[in-house]
């Protein structure tokens, strides 16, 4: 199995289907809330794009960037005539650009599908990534949510269930975002907050700052 362990290939699929939600996840709403400023927004992971649509909406400048080629390729087709640079690989291609600093990051359901290794330079290139104070929020399944429970065991954390899962387990995750330099602002573990039709998953959230 190669070093992603499948994924590209699996949400490449995904992708070329255009089965996604396109409306704004609770996540993003939830962001979008706390924000009374315009901001410049990276999302890593973006998926469809439909965040990174809300976002806009709202008047923030948004930069997304997503390791599916075929995400990328639906969400420069969806949104075409939205302003939102769209970008094909990792948050480390981002670091590569000329690219202003950004006033915040958001990152949803991409870390639990991350190894360790790649969380790592995930967190450590946000945090250059970032302006002073700028805000990095995070959404991702925690080791309590029952689908842990199923598919084939790769390590306490890692599964096999129609793709690759890391189940993160939240005090870990703030003492990584604390070794990195981030201060923890706000941290949720629960379900209620990602439903999705009969899905309801245990997720974190944790908003820190570079302080």
């Amino acid at each position: 199995m190669s070093f992603n362990k499948g994924l590209v290939h699996y949400w490449d699929e995904y992708y070329k289907k255009d089965a996604a939600p396109s409306f704004p996840s609770p996540f993003a709403e939830y962001v979008a809330n706390k924000l009374s400023t315009k901001q410049n927004i990276l999302e890593i992971g973006c998926g469809n794009g439909r965040d990174s649509k809300f976002f806009s909406s709202k008047g923030h400048h948004v930069t997304s960037l997503d390791t599916s080629g075929e995400a990328i390729e639906l969400c420069k087709s969806l949104y075409s005539n939205e302003p939102i640079e769209f970008f094909f690989g990792a948050v480390t291609d981002i670091k590569k650009t000329e690219k202003q600093k950004f006033d915040l990051i958001y990152s949803r359901f991409v870390i639990h599908a991350m190894s360790m290794n790649e969380e790592l330079e995930m967190l450590k290139t946000s945090y250059q990534l970032l302006k002073k104070n700028g805000q990095f929020f995070i959404e991702c399944r925690s080791i309590n949510d029952p689908l842990s429970n199923t598919g084939e065991i790769l390590s306490h954390t890692e599964r096999i269930e129609g793709h690759y899962r890391r189940f993160i387990i939240l005090d870990e995750l703030k003492q990584r975002l604390i070794q990195v330099g981030f201060e923890i602002i706000e941290a949720i573990e629960s379900s209620g907050l990602a439903n999705l039709e009969e899905e309801d998953p245990v997720v974190i959230r944790v908003t820190a700052i570079k302080s």
